[in-house]
């Protein structure tokens, strides 16, 4: 079976198989350096990868090689690039292949993973979901759910706003994707997708008694156990949870349904794919109100005109000013700062022959600072995204927070929409502040987070 065959069917045996008779690439004939010995670059990357991307970029230009301990691979840089792999229009590139050693065995058959025609079926029926009349369903929980956690916050004194956005977000989004009867399972539940988010950052991935691999397949089989148990009761039900939709959901061309595998993996991914991405926006989006005050000026200011007690859609419609500030939020900060695919076969770019079975790198973060697409951008400048200026529309691939093309992420609108929902609350009943001199320390791999917590002083207004 070839490859492209394998993947469309998602036959995970056979791609496994595949990835590992091809071994690393020969990437002599590509420009860039060995790195250190052994770790290669691996720890200028995870020192900071900004750094490394521009210095690699000023030596090498926009393709170069970089090495690591678990793999090599290729830098494309610049929106051509992100346009080449996302659009992946002569089928170079594998999806499964960039990310199973990321994802086996903790979020198996997800729908980034999927490739071709076998991802076309799933995210269009998984596209229902997100779509406006299940966005206001997923409003109505998320809204009364949010409003009662700003209550667990200590005003008058400094708060780490990492760990408060995630947990908070954590119970938010149990309901809004889990449904009505998680509450009393919820640490339960909790703890097993902890578990499962810290196994895909585990190096080793090995079974061994007590590793974060470990704990997070244990905790896969306490999420699963959890949707097996409640398939029937949802799909017999009307509720406006995203599981109950899921169990709802049918292909349009010829009826089909999900399994209740495929449920299960669908939610669980979708779970972590929507909370670990949005607690990262939103710690850079507090920062930056903190930092910009005269900004966090105008999300009062726009929240104060809202003037209701409970939220919709065309609430956060109105919200222009707080939408500019995610998005630059998102420009500066991108939760997720690389985007792999793996290739399939050879192919020539910009006078570059790029190998088969090679990992290429988009990068987001470096896309997002290109002077010749942004002005100042390394200044927090919301208005840049306003219809006035419009600096984003200069290239299509040029801003990237939720990838593109056939990838593109499917929840993109509900994290915006979650977004809102959180700032409005928060600024209706409290401000932010900093420490004079205090700057944003995070890390970018795997995904964009403060080092530190974020402390921050949060006052009443």
């Amino acid at each position: 079976m070839e490859i492209a065959e394998a993947l469309s069917n998602h036959d995970v045996r056979t791609a496994r198989r595949y990835f590992r008779a091809h071994g690393r690439p020969d990437l002599t004939a590509i420009p860039g350096d060995r790195g250190l010995p052994l770790m290669g670059h691996s720890i200028a990357a995870l020192r900071n990868v900004h750094a490394f991307m521009d210095r690699q970029y000023a030596r090498y230009g926009e393709v170069f090689q970089f090495h690591a301990p678990r793999a090599d691979g290729i830098f494309l840089l610049g929106p051509d690039a992100n346009e080449l792999l996302f659009k992946n229009e002569g089928k170079f590139f594998s999806n499964f292949l960039a990310w199973d050693l990321t994802f086996a065995n903790i979020f198996d058959n997800n729908v980034l993973e999927r490739d071709f025609s076998g991802h076309k079926r799933h995210r269009k029926i998984l596209q229902s979901a997100f779509r406006r009349p299940s966005i206001e369903g997923h409003i109505e929980i998320m809204d009364p759910g949010i409003a009662a956690g700003m209550g667990k916050l200590s005003a008058g004194r400094k708060n780490k706003m990492l760990p408060f956005i995630k947990r908070l977000l954590l119970d938010v989004n149990a309901q809004v994707f889990l449904g009505e009867n998680v509450e009393a399972e919820a640490d339960k539940l909790n703890k097993a997708f902890v578990d499962m988010v810290a196994a895909t950052a585990d190096p080793f991935k090995r079974r061994v008694p007590f590793s974060p691999y470990v704990r997070g397949m244990r905790g896969r089989k306490v999420l699963e156990d959890y949707v097996f148990g409640n398939i029937e009761r949802k799909r017999a039900s009307d509720g406006r949870d995203l599981f109950t939709e899921l169990c709802h959901l049918t292909d349009e061309d010829d009826g089909s349904t999900f399994s209740d595998q495929e449920i299960s993996d669908h939610i669980t991914f979708l779970l972590f794919a929507a909370h670990d991405t949005s607690t990262s926006a939103l710690c850079s989006v507090l920062f930056a109100m903190a930092d910009n005050p005269g900004w966090q000026d105008r999300l009062i200011a726009e929240v104060d005109s809202l003037d209701t007690e409970r939220l919709t859609h065309d609430h956060l419609d109105a919200m222009h000013d707080t939408a500019l500030v995610i998005q630059e939020a998102l420009r500066m900060y991108p939760p997720l700062t690389m985007m792999p695919r793996y290739t399939l076969k050879e192919f020539h770019y910009k006078g570059h022959t790029i190998p088969a079975n090679s990992a290429c790198v988009v990068s987001a973060l470096f896309t997002h600072y290109m002077e010749e697409y942004w002005s100042n951008p390394r200044t927090f400048d919301p208005e840049r995204f306003s219809p006035g200026r419009a600096e984003d529309k200069q290239h299509f691939f040029q801003y990237i927070p939720f990838g593109g093309g056939a990838h593109k992420c499917l929840g993109l609108h509900f994290a915006q929409v979650q977004g809102k929902v959180f700032l409005h609350h928060f600024f209706k009943k409290y401000r932010v502040s900093k420490d004079p001199g205090q700057t944003f320390k995070y890390n970018n791999i795997p995904l964009t987070f403060p080092t530190n917590g974020l402390p921050l002083t949060v006052s009443l207004r």
